[in-house]
């Protein structure tokens, strides 16, 4: 096998497409299963007032460090990577999808001398994001549930079958819709203020350093996932079995009326620690990969 750098010869010669999807799935995966533990503590935080109500118990979960150690207490070191084998094979298409679309928005909006407005930017982010959510959300519904505890299901297969069995197959798309309107203006804010701050930070023309990727994700995760995190919460809830919500707005109303706005930022703290070092890596990733295949 002819061998090229590091890569066999035969990855570099497929499509430029091609292997743009390949950094933006391992690009992904790599940055979701370090930040795995912090997923599960933010995603438990997120849905307990759901648990809490079909239970009749009273929230378990209070805080990061009260989670961790009743995770670890409970159910084991392992258990903070429950269900990341699911999220692994659902973040590497979704953001394969991702970071491959948003390339490719954005050279179909851009003008003729290739030059993109903020909007257009904006624009490109959204699309890539909800392209990315259309393809994976049944896996996130099926990570979801895996990583509660005492999910009841043996695996990833036994998960989706149980769920389309005694739920339905449209039980896969529960919170579709908080999905694709949360994600969007996520992926938009996300994408667009890493480009801006890389197009106004470093030499368009030189691979930017890995500090200084890892700085632009962080901040850019940040920002967009702060913004967005209430969506991300009603979407989570509109998940769970035990949901009781009609609609989103239904939700919201919800939520507001039992929690007040604090229910919407519930795991908060949570999700900005793993946002920061999983958008860095992510992006740092992303950059690396494809300088090693030389794109």
């Amino acid at each position: 096998m002819q061998e090229h750098g590091l890569l066999p010869g035969f990855i570099l010669r497929t499509s430029c497409s091609f292997r743009l999807f390949l950094c933006g799935g391992f690009s992904g995966a790599i940055a979701r299963t370090a930040t795995a533990p912090l997923e599960r503590i933010k995603l438990l935080s997120q849905v307990q007032a759901i648990a809490a109500a079909a239970s009749s118990q009273p929230s378990a979960y209070n805080g990061i460090g009260q989670t961790a150690a009743k995770i670890y207490r409970e159910e084991g070191l392992r258990a903070f990577w429950k269900g990341n084998g699911t999220n692994v094979v659902r973040i590497f298409p979704y953001s394969a999808v991702q970071f491959s679309a948003n390339e490719k928005y954005k050279k179909l909006l851009a003008s003729q001398d290739g030059k993109l407005t903020v909007g257009q930017r904006l624009t490109a982010g959204a699309f890539a994001g909800m392209s990315a959510v259309a393809v994976t959300h049944p896996l996130d519904v099926i990570r979801l549930r895996l990583s509660l505890p005492r999910a009841g299901y043996t695996g990833m297969t036994n998960a989706l079958v149980t769920i389309v069995r005694t739920e339905g197959g449209l039980a896969l798309y529960k919170g579709f819709a908080p999905a694709l309107i949360g994600t969007a203006p996520f992926a938009a804010l996300n994408f667009a203020s890493y480009d801006l701050l890389k197009k106004n930070l470093f030499d368009p023309d030189v691979r930017p350093s890995t500090a200084g990727t890892l700085g632009m994700g962080a901040a850019s995760g940040l920002l967009a996932s702060s913004v967005c995190f209430p969506l991300d919460t009603v979407r989570r809830q509109m998940q769970m079995r035990a949901c009781t919500y009609t609609s989103q707005a239904n939700a919201i109303a919800t939520i507001w009326h039992t929690e007040g706005y604090r229910g919407f930022y519930r795991g908060w703290t949570a999700n900005a620690l793993k946002v920061l070092p999983q958008n860095s890596l992510r992006f740092a990733s992303y950059e690396a990969l494809k300088t090693l295949m030389e794109l």
